[in-house]
């Protein structure tokens, strides 16, 4: 599920640097080359495209303008490109080959450009289908959507009638009537697909077809609920996934166990059964001493090289170490050094104070792209007022 309050992009360029027997330690440098001028609201996503262009997601007012901008693209050092037309966008984007995917209040493909493909139709212009509220999308490698959230199905045909919260469509955008949609009491928001080809869905329900679940629970590739994974998750939300070649997933966002009401949790990795893993110290988050209205959750799962994580968001401290919304742990759990002398200015919205990173975009172990909702950025060295939405490391 993509942050129901406002993603953010930022840019980090790291560097490696293996001192003499000790392990690697990452530093994250702003680079202060790039630069957009958005003056408000958010940027949810971005997508790095073949020449270095950026194609930004969101709702983005720039200079000049008098409406908001849902899709923008930007060159390597963050000017707008003027050529690209208002268009569709607003949500998460994903790589499809040389095109894209990118939510909308449905799903929308794009072609290299970013504009549009005619050949994919728009989801509410099929038959049997009316969009309601988008939780997620996966994209199947053929170009099929698997979408989540809560919808409206009219197929009367094949016994599809109602809201339905996990729903199939072909690669040109028509609903699959070949598959068995799946419905729940209440919306599917952020669902991940694991290496063995099942899923994990978090909702706001408490039955999947029928059968009671958790707020965090999974199902098979066709839809069907998994009883063997049991997580207990009754309050909150997760945002964010992580999956290991082994079965174990990590969940990021803030939400509680039925059996341990009083301990929430942001960051936990569980076991193929849905049990916590006792290997991991889940860590405790807090707004500290950053005046944002928003957290403290944790909205974006980055692995990095080593078995380490980055997870972004919108928080103050971790483990009480100052760490503004963002960090690096090890797969123990441990935070290390990285990001200790960050800080993420504050964006003053429409709707309250924003300070957090809730997208980030690894082009390779030398630079990061990150978003969200924040003016200003300081890497411990470098402070960069000028810093907008999003950013290079």
């Amino acid at each position: 599920m993509r942050h129901p309050l406002r993603r953010l992009s930022l840019t980090a360029a790291a560097a490696l640097f293996v001192a003499a027997m000790a392990w690697p330690q990452w530093v994250f440098q702003l680079d202060t080359t790039f630069r957009t001028d958005i003056q408000n609201r958010f940027v949810n996503a971005l997508a790095e495209m073949p020449n270095g262009d950026l194609l930004l997601s969101g709702t983005m007012r720039f200079p000049g303008e008098m409406s908001d901008r849902l899709l923008a693209k930007v060159d390597p050092y963050g000017t707008r490109d003027i050529s690209f037309p208002f268009t569709f966008g607003g949500g998460e984007i994903t790589r499809w080959g040389n095109q894209y995917y990118v939510a909308t209040g449905t799903v929308q493909r794009l072609l290299p450009t970013g504009l549009i493909d005619p050949t994919f139709i728009g989801m509410n212009d099929g038959p049997y289908f009316l969009s309601g509220s988008l939780g997620d999308y996966h994209i199947f490698p053929d170009g099929r959507v698997l979408l989540s959230g809560t919808h409206i199905m009219s197929d009367s045909i094949r016994g599809f009638e109602g809201t339905y919260e996990l729903i199939w469509f072909t690669n040109t955008g028509y609903l699959d009537t070949t598959r068995v949609h799946r419905n729940a009491n209440g919306p599917i928001w952020g669902f991940k697909e694991l290496p063995d080809g099942k899923f994990i869905c978090s909702c706001s329900c408490t039955q999947y077809e029928g059968q009671p679940v958790s707020r965090l629970f999974r199902v098979h590739a066709d839809g069907a609920l998994d009883t063997t994974f049991q997580t207990g998750v009754n309050w909150g939300n997760i945002f964010a996934y992580h999956p290991l070649p082994d079965g174990r997933v990590y969940a990021g966002g803030r939400y509680k166990r039925a059996n341990a009401p009083n301990d929430t949790l942001f960051l936990a990795r569980f076991l193929p059964d849905g049990s916590l893993d006792p290997t991991f110290a889940p860590p405790s988050i807090t707004m500290g001493g950053l005046a944002a209205d928003y957290g403290p959750l944790i909205t974006w799962l980055q692995p990095w090289p080593g078995g380490h994580l980055i997870a972004s968001g919108e928080f103050g401290s971790v483990n009480q170490m100052s760490r503004e919304s963002i960090f690096l742990l090890d797969s123990t759990g441990a935070v290390t050094a990285a990001f200790d002398n960050f800080h993420v200015g504050i964006y003053q919205g429409q709707f309250g104070a924003n300070a957090s990173i809730n997208w980030i975009t690894s082009v390779s172990t030398d630079t990061l792209y990150i978003c969200g909702a924040y003016i200003g950025l300081n890497d411990g060295t470098t402070n960069d007022p000028q810093q907008r939405f999003v950013s290079r490391l």
